[in-house]
């Protein structure tokens, strides 16, 4: 049942965990559950990638007015509720699996300091922050991301793009979107030394414990959260079977190939880049990165799927990959969206 108006304080009950959280007025089960330790499968916090979609077993709810609420067909139909949108108006029952490995990782606002910054192509720009000594640190699992958080209280989402071995320091691969309110007016105003405030870290993009072989598959600036995770595999000196699909326009646009090619050489990955608007001497790979993936994988029971990047990709994938035999457990996802203001 969904209803409007708000309550104060009421008890969430989760199945089949058995776990329970309480929530303060006017807050969202996921930031309820976030804030006492318990993680849920989560992104865009903003009711738009679907993540967080969960089942009321019993009480009432009201849904937030995040933009994107309203028209997805899963929010308050059939006991369906998104955990970034559901307010609990009495004590409810909801059906939602948390992710143990993530369980008491604490979400903090840190302040950090710009410590470089640098085009990596013509629309992506590496922002390299220092976390302040004696502030504390942040620990998080590679392919999480931080909120930037805006001196009028806005907040841009960037994916971590560096290993959590440093929890000091951490890069960002800041894309540039057209009349971007951080990516345009703000970014290339900083300067080293200037101090950003960030909360983190966000998500439930991160590497599960699996032997199955892994495919990844980034479009644009979806490189980053893979970045992390490969790091993060060659510090730790794992080997396992991988592919690596990365979609761009054209190869201007494929950057830090060096670390790609020490990931080729240490992890023993297949790199396999995917243009879309390819040069005329172009011999790769063409068209969209899912369906290169297709293309060469038709049959993908057996594997693990990370995908990560724009919105319509990552829909791409959902919708096709699990016809091809990909289970459930083994799709992992990162959509990327403009962040409305």
């Amino acid at each position: 049942m969904v209803e409007n108006i708000q309550a104060p304080m009421k008890r969430v009950y989760f199945q089949p965990g058995g776990r329970e959280i309480t929530s303060r007025d006017g807050e969202t089960v996921l930031s309820a559950a976030l804030r006492q330790g318990l993680v849920f499968p989560h992104s865009c916090r903003s009711g738009n990638c679907d993540t967080c979609r969960a089942r009321l077993i019993s009480g009432k709810i009201a849904l937030g007015a995040a933009p994107g609420v309203d028209a997805n067909p899963h929010a308050g139909r059939s006991g369906a509720v998104l955990l970034c949108q559901a307010v609990p108006l009495s004590d409810v029952v909801i059906e939602a699996h948390e992710l143990e490995a993530m369980a008491g990782m604490q979400v903090r606002t840190l302040s950090a300091r710009v410590q470089a910054l640098e085009p990596l192509s013509r629309d992506v720009m590496a922002l390299t922050l220092g976390l302040a000594k004696g502030r504390g640190t942040l620990e998080f699992c590679a392919g999480q991301y931080v909120d930037l958080l805006l001196w009028d209280h806005r907040r841009r989402s960037y994916s971590i793009a560096s290993s959590p071995a440093d929890p000091e320091v951490i890069e960002l691969h800041v894309k540039r979107v057209p009349g971007g309110r951080f990516s345009e007016e703000e970014l290339h105003a900083l300067k080293p030394g200037d101090v950003l405030p960030l909360m983190g870290p966000l998500g439930t993009f991160f590497l599960r414990d699996d032997p199955r072989p892994a495919i990844f598959v980034a479009a644009g600036a979806g490189f980053a959260p893979v970045a992390a995770m490969m790091e993060d595999l060659r510090r730790g000196g794992a080997r396992k079977p991988i592919r690596f699909y990365w979609g761009v326009r054209s190869r201007e646009d494929l950057y830090l190939q060096d670390q790609i090619r020490d990931w080729v050489r240490d992890l023993g990955i297949e790199f396999s880049p995917v243009l879309s608007e390819p040069d005329p001497d172009w011999d790769g790979r063409r068209g969209k990165v899912h369906e290169a993936v297709l293309s060469e994988h038709a049959d993908l029971s057996g594997m693990q799927v990370y995908a990560s990047g724009s919105s319509q990709m990552v829909a791409a994938v959902r919708a096709t990959f699990p016809r091809h035999g990909l289970c459930a457990d083994a799709l992992h996802c990162e959509p990327f969206s403009h962040a409305a203001d």
